[in-house]
């Protein structure tokens, strides 16, 4: 995974997705522990996609934040075990994350 990325603009993402954008206060540049667009399945309407912010990196409720450096990637051996991840895996939480320019570090 990325270490940071750009999300896509909000007229690419309704375009492609046909989903509503709401008004959302989000920095034009997504870090572990930032907020960032996701679309998820819509909590209203069973079948279509809503757009919602989210932290990049999985961070569960009883952690504190700075977690998120820690947990923006998973391994497919261990996500189902992990957790930071276990929980949302087993009720099947999956998301988009609309990107438009990821950066990865060479180190």
């Amino acid at each position: 995974m990325c270490a940071d990325y750009t999300p896509s603009r909000k007229e690419e993402i309704e375009e492609s997705f046909r989903a509503g954008y709401p008004l959302l206060d989000l920095p034009p540049e997504a870090w572990p522990g930032y907020m960032a667009p996701i679309l998820r399945g819509s909590h209203d309407t069973p079948g279509e996609l809503e757009v919602a912010s989210a932290m990049f990196g999985m961070v569960p409720h009883w952690a504190d934040h700075k977690l998120a450096r820690q947990t923006y990637n998973a391994r497919t051996e261990t996500v189902a075990s992990k957790p930071s991840f276990r929980s949302a895996w087993k009720r099947k939480q999956f998301c988009i994350i609309p990107a438009a320019k990821f950066f990865e570090p060479n180190y």
